[in-house]
């Protein structure tokens, strides 16, 4: 087990010290080669995989048009009647080296929008919670309800889904959702969400 250096944390009571402590998630072949080719994060190597690249359990829509259940994303939509599914979202042709069978798991067809959500459960106490990944062309990106980002990628830029999510909008059951948005020729999209599993500890404990 690798624990990163610990942060100190100056409080009224005293000194707080922070461990952050890795903690090992199972993933599958094509999440761990996909995720060897992604950049690395810039994140402390304690990041924990919450939910990993290729993941299951996406309840997913293709649309034609780009106002199509514009509520979509709020955790109060009822999506439960959705095709639940597997990232990656794409076509098998393209310019991108995860347009093929191996990465793509469930067909985005171009010129459409592909809505996706997925449950999420991250501790109470965890830190640096990050959503990344790729997408060809345009993604927003919300977590319970809230938008966190919206990015312009183009030919399926690796690393360009990178939004972090403020602690105050963590619940213990969260909600993320993504538009994405295709202008033609091939489509991509798949994320991983990480955070940092934290313990205090008082320095009068």
């Amino acid at each position: 087990m690798r624990i990163s250096s610990p942060r100190t944390l100056l409080t009224a009571m005293g000194v707080t010290v922070l461990f952050c402590v890795p903690v090992a998630v199972p993933a599958t072949a094509s999440a761990a080669t996909y995720a060897s080719t992604a950049p690395a994060t810039s994140h402390s190597p304690a990041a924990i995989v919450a939910l990993p690249y290729m993941s299951q359990g996406w309840q997913h829509m293709q649309v034609a048009s780009p106002t199509a259940y514009p509520d979509f994303y709020l955790p109060s939509f009822d999506a439960s009647s959705w095709p639940v599914g597997q990232e990656g979202f794409g076509t098998t042709n393209g310019s991108c080296s995860w347009n093929n069978s191996e990465f793509v798991k469930t067909y985005w067809h171009v010129f459409t929008d592909m809505l996706v959500r997925h449950s999420l459960s991250i501790p109470k106490n965890a830190m640096d919670v990050v959503i990344r990944g790729s997408i060809d062309n345009d993604a927003t990106v919300y977590l319970n309800g809230v938008k966190l980002q919206y990015v312009q990628s183009g030919g399926c830029q690796s690393g360009a889904i990178d939004a972090r999510v403020p602690s105050h909008l963590l619940g213990t059951d969260n909600l993320l959702a993504i538009r994405g948005h295709d202008y033609g020729v091939a489509t991509y999209l798949n994320v991983q969400v990480t955070y940092q599993l934290c313990r205090g500890k008082g320095a009068d404990s």
